[in-house]
């Protein structure tokens, strides 16, 4: 199980990003295997957002959000009082960003591993849940 950052849909998405092969082999592979994903209901906003700001396509990113809402066996959780009390709580310990307390919270809640491009939130993270980048989370699939 997994909880993916916006940062490797909008990776998997734009040709040019730097991690883009392995954020698309990472979403292929996690289709293919039916594995199943949590991702705050946040994430659909997020990654429209960035795709939107990075191509200045709007109806390609609303594309790209609908496929997040419909990628299979994904379970979205809302940001209701006891996710945003959970998520205030790491981003006040872990000095995070609130979109990333979110993504953090949701794996911690889950027992999933969050999957991220984002250095910051990855370091901050550590010791707290497992994070991993797409190309080190395929590379622990291959082991």
């Amino acid at each position: 199980m997994v909880t993916i950052d916006a940062s490797v849909f909008v990776a998997a998405d734009v040709a040019d990003e730097r991690a883009h092969e392995a954020a698309h082999a990472f979403l292929e592979n996690v289709l293919a295997t039916g594995l199943e994903v949590h991702e705050p209901a946040l994430a659909v906003v997020e990654t429209a957002s960035a795709v939107a700001r990075r191509t200045g396509d709007s109806a390609h990113a609303r594309a790209v959000a609908t496929n997040v809402l419909e990628l299979p066996g994904v379970v979205f959780h809302d940001l209701d009082v006891d996710a945003a009390a959970a998520a205030a709580g790491l981003a006040s310990e872990l000095r995070l960003r609130a979109a990333d307390a979110l993504y953090a919270a949701t794996a911690l809640a889950t027992g999933t591993i969050l999957v991220t491009l984002d250095r910051e939130l990855a370091e901050r993270c550590a010791g707290v849940i497992t994070v991993l980048t797409p190309a080190e989370w395929l590379t622990e699939q291959q082991a």
